[in-house]
């Protein structure tokens, strides 16, 4: 059974050999060929190049395509903010820029950079294809809703709902087609990545989300084709309205018990695809505490319906030898003989403290407040995005009495800050030390609220 084989016959919830690994590798396969991710997300032939070269270093099962949640948004008209290590993060919301829905033209496959991924894509089946299965990324209605009028968005939903029905509903057609166009390149796996459908409470992921994928969903399994929904963030609370939305498959992070899913994906038949730390395990953990995780997983997991893979795309720095240590014990089942040279957690940690490598404690002063946002990294995470985003528009109402700042764990620094707040889920928002929004993008309404509450008080 190769790779290819091993993929698809697990996303039909049929048993396997063994369980498939596919490392949503992002822009870091940019750094396997000395690129950036901005060469990397522009350029079909360095995306081809990277790809392959990441399928065959890490001992793939399956490998993704372009891992860009942007483009969708780039094309209809929304500006970018670009940088060398991470997707580019959407700055210019059109539908927040005097422009309406009908300002915005139709897509087609070959608007803005669509035509690059869909040749990578292509062209990654006519390589690998044989032996790897190859997935199709797209961006999914409730994100893309996002990126088009901003964090706005969020409170579109309660106080304007027929309005925010009618982006969601232009935003699943665009979705519907991404996922024919990803179909017409004989991609194997359709995935519709959704990150911001974490945000909400179930109540609004059923009225502004369920049906806004099935159009997605439905049109891929009309062309026989297997597609899995992707969740960012702790999207324990819709979990179960993600698998009775019907895809083949659903993707999540670490802040998403696997024992939980497996039970939910045993009595849907759905299939589950998770969950490896991005940062405390693959990007500062050695080798051999990365299998040590892993072998975790793969006993959970199973042999029916499981695919091992990280929470979400890789961060770029992710550190070779770790993957490859995946990959080989995901294939043959070897281990890691050793970890000498190889920086532990335990290490980084206790590096980034003698090196003073710290985020400071900030004094509450009477009258003001903090806001502080841990994150993965607002860069390129939406959900992070659009929590920090929410905190940059009402900041300047408060002027010096309101001070803010993104803490990331994407550094040694950022996990000690994680760890010292009790923060366990991603992105969160504190004021004044206090945990105030877990996983909730909060309208502005709310936000305001709490500000003013600890500033009064």
């Amino acid at each position: 059974m190769n790779g290819k084989e091993r993929v698809l016959k697990a996303l039909k919830f049929e048993e396997v050999d063994r369980v498939p690994w596919v490392p949503f590798t992002g822009v870091h396969v940019a750094k396997l060929i000395g690129s950036d991710a901005e060469e990397l997300l522009k350029n079909k032939d360095v995306l081809v190049k990277a790809v392959c070269a990441a399928a065959e270093r890490y001992s793939a099962d399956g490998v993704c395509s372009a891992f860009d949640l942007q483009a969708e948004a780039e094309a209809l008209g929304c500006a970018l903010h670009w940088v060398k290590n991470n997707p580019p993060a959407v700055t210019g919301h059109i539908l927040s820029q005097g422009k309406t829905l009908e300002d915005l033209p139709d897509i087609t496959r070959d608007m803005g950079r669509l035509p690059v991924f869909f040749e990578a894509t292509k062209e990654l089946v006519e390589k690998i294809g044989e032996e790897k299965a190859v997935f199709g990324l797209c961006c999914g209605p409730f994100t893309l809703a996002l990126h088009l009028r901003g964090s706005a968005f969020i409170m579109d939903m309660m106080k304007k709902p027929d309005e925010a029905h009618k982006v969601l509903k232009f935003c699943a057609e665009v979705t519907r087609r991404m996922c024919m166009w990803y179909m017409e390149t004989g991609a194997h796996v359709v995935a519709v990545v959704d990150p911001m459908t974490s945000q909400i409470a179930p109540k609004h992921f059923e009225a502004f989300v369920s049906p806004y994928v099935k159009p997605a969903i439905d049109e891929v399994h009309s062309k026989g084709g297997i597609v899995t929904l992707f969740c960012c963030g702790n999207a324990t609370k819709n979990i179960e309205l993600m698998m009775r939305s019907e895809p083949d498959a659903i993707a999540f992070d670490e802040q998403v018990d696997l024992k939980f899913v497996k039970d939910l994906a045993d009595k849907y038949k759905v299939s589950f695809e998770g969950n490896i730390p991005l940062t405390t395990t693959l990007l500062f953990g050695s080798p051999r505490e990365c299998v040590a995780d892993v072998k975790k997983r793969i006993e959970i997991g199973g042999r029916s319906g499981y695919i091992l893979s990280p929470g979400c795309d890789l961060p770029y720095d992710t550190p070779f030898y770790n993957l490859e240590a995946v990959g080989k014990y995901a294939a043959t089942g070897e281990e890691p003989s050793d970890t000498a040279g190889f920086l532990s957690l335990e290490e980084a940690l206790s590096n980034a403290e003698e090196a003073g490598d710290v985020f400071e404690d900030v004094e509450i002063e009477p009258g003001k407040a903090f806001v502080e946002i841990v994150t993965l990294d607002s860069e390129g995470c939406a959900p992070c995005q659009y929590m920090c985003e929410a905190v940059k528009n009402v900041a300047p109402m408060y002027g010096d009495r309101l001070k803010w700042r993104e803490s990331l764990i994407k550094s040694a620094a950022g996990i000690k800050r994680t760890m010292a707040l009790g923060v366990s889920t991603l992105p969160t928002l504190l004021i004044n030390n206090e945990v105030v929004f877990d996983n909730i993008t909060p309208t502005q309404d709310m936000l305001i609220k709490e500000i003013e509450k600890r500033i009064n008080n």
